[in-house]
């Protein structure tokens, strides 16, 4: 039979409620751990235990799970998120979020040879059914089919391309970049030889056709739609090419 000798109020190394009676080289005291500690192996220290939070080791459900401090001390699960998810911060804590779009966002239109009748008051051109490509639904074929519309999560700086050629015209052409409802007066679009500049649009003054068109880098929020509005001298219908795009360049 082991015999042994058992700690008595006199010599035992125990002093506070909770202390432990262990070993390292001899015998020792290990002191009560904090509120919500937890006692566990650890080799580091001399007798081989130690009081650690218990956050730290415990809480997780799932593979990728993972503790953070949602309050001070206070531990949380952060359960794994989805395939291609990143890992962010929201609110002062973290967590997965789906990343942003990259690669290339933009739209672009086009009206190739159908009849529109032109006249003294500038008309917007309609893109029905012409798309080239729109990443983003900033066009709509069926309803306010001139504009090019910034959705959410979009705005930021664009690049905005104009074209237009017209069969024919009378006195003169003009093709206007327009900002929710109002043309651009300002820009920096050149008027090549031939050509005049009058309020930030180009215009020819014979009845020659001729291919016009420019560029700009708008800053768009969302919500904002752009549109292009073609005018001439007389009235008169005739057919008329153009293209109108608008490239998402960053916030």
């Amino acid at each position: 039979m082991a015999t042994g000798r058992v700690p008595t109020t006199a010599n035992s190394p125990l002093t506070t409620k909770g202390d432990l009676f262990t070993y390292s080289t001899a015998p020792a005291r290990l002191a009560v751990g904090a509120n919500d500690t937890a006692l566990v192996a650890d080799s580091t220290q001399s007798t081989g235990l130690a009081y650690k939070t218990k956050g730290v080791f415990n809480g997780l459900t799932t593979t990728g799970d993972t503790i953070y401090s949602s309050s001070g001390t206070t531990q949380a699960r952060l359960g794994i998120g989805s395939t291609g998810q990143v890992l962010t911060v929201a609110a002062g804590v973290p967590s997965w979020a789906t990343p942003a779009t990259t690669g290339f966002v933009g739209v672009g239109l086009n009206n190739y040879y159908s009849t529109i009748s032109v006249t003294p008051t500038p008309l917007v051109v309609p893109f029905a059914g012409t798309e080239s490509w729109d990443t983003d639904n900033f066009h709509s074929t069926s309803s306010n089919t001139s504009r090019i519309t910034i959705p959410s999560g979009k705005a930021g700086k664009y690049l905005v391309n104009t074209y237009g050629w017209p069969e024919t015209f009378n006195s003169y052409f003009i093709i206007q970049l327009w900002l929710n409802g109002s043309a651009i007066t300002a820009g920096s679009i050149g008027a090549p030889s031939g050509l005049s500049m009058n309020g930030g649009v180009i215009f020819r003054t014979d009845s020659t056709p001729y291919g016009q068109g420019g560029s700009y880098v708008l800053n768009l929020a969302v919500g904002d739609y752009i549109e292009l509005a073609i005018q001439q001298g007389g009235t008169a219908s005739y057919r008329f090419v153009t293209d109108f795009q608008a490239t998402y360049l960053g916030a």
